[in-house]
């Protein structure tokens, strides 16, 4: 009777709880690139790095493209300018008596020759330092633009992290879960491997048993043997030499 060995599976398989857990832990690598936030950040970095309206609109003025007719209203005040030095200067020489002479036209061509050349000089000025102007804004507007897209990158790929994050944080829990699923059935079968072993070797315990309880009936049956002086032969010669020697 008994002896024998549990022929089942000593471990309790793994739940489908725990699968799931297992495969949430093997994919959350692949689910990062959301098919959402992802092209949404990607738009937000194209836009910010293409040209702005304000880009646009100093390119012209930025290259000088803009000023290559001229400024109208600059000519425009330079020849009523010219105009009115004009007339002053011919004014005063046709009150001397000397409208005409070598002497008006060389003042009159020297006038209006300085004013024209302060004009033209002045005017090239304040159109390089816009020119320059339009340059350092165009700067400022592109790096503007290229800090918003560095934002949206970093914006995009702290995103995809959270989304790892969040990957991780379920597949974990599910594992949890599943754990407590996995430790109960493990608990279980030990309970059926115990309850196999405890029927196979009923009969052998039940022996025990039986032996124990006779065990116990029988001590009170026993003999016992021992040895007193009086069998000791020297022990009686030594009583027979007293009584003889006595009066």
């Amino acid at each position: 009777m008994g002896g024998n060995t549990y022929q089942g599976s000593t471990v309790n398989p793994l739940s489908s709880t725990t699968l799931s857990g297992i495969n949430q832990l093997a994919t959350a690598g692949a689910n990062t690139n959301t098919a959402q936030t992802r092209p949404l950040f990607q738009g937000i970095g194209a836009a910010s790095v293409a040209p702005s309206y304000a880009e646009q609109n100093l390119q012209n003025m930025a290259n000088g493209s803009y000023l290559q007719n001229g400024n109208p209203y600059f000519n425009s005040a330079l020849q009523g300018q010219l105009d009115n030095t004009a007339a002053q200067v011919q004014s005063q020489f046709s009150g001397a008596g000397r409208y005409g002479s070598g002497a008006d036209t060389n003042a009159l061509t020297t006038q209006l020759g300085n004013i024209r050349s302060n004009a033209l000089m002045n005017q090239f000025n304040n159109d390089t330092a816009n020119m320059l102007s339009a340059n350092s804004q165009l700067d400022s507007a592109r790096n503007a633009g290229l800090n918003r897209a560095l934002t949206s990158t970093q914006d995009m790929a702290n995103q995809d992290q959270q989304q790892y994050q969040n990957a991780l944080t379920g597949a974990n829990a599910t594992m949890q879960a599943g754990q407590a699923i996995d430790t109960q059935g493990q608990k279980q079968l030990s309970d059926v491997i115990n309850q196999f072993y405890a029927n196979d070797n009923q009969p052998w315990n039940r022996l025990g048993l039986l032996q124990a309880a006779a065990s116990g009936s029988a001590g009170n049956y026993g003999t016992q043997t021992g040895h007193s002086e009086s069998s000791n032969p020297m022990a009686a010669l030594g009583a027979v030499g007293s009584l003889f020697g006595g009066k």
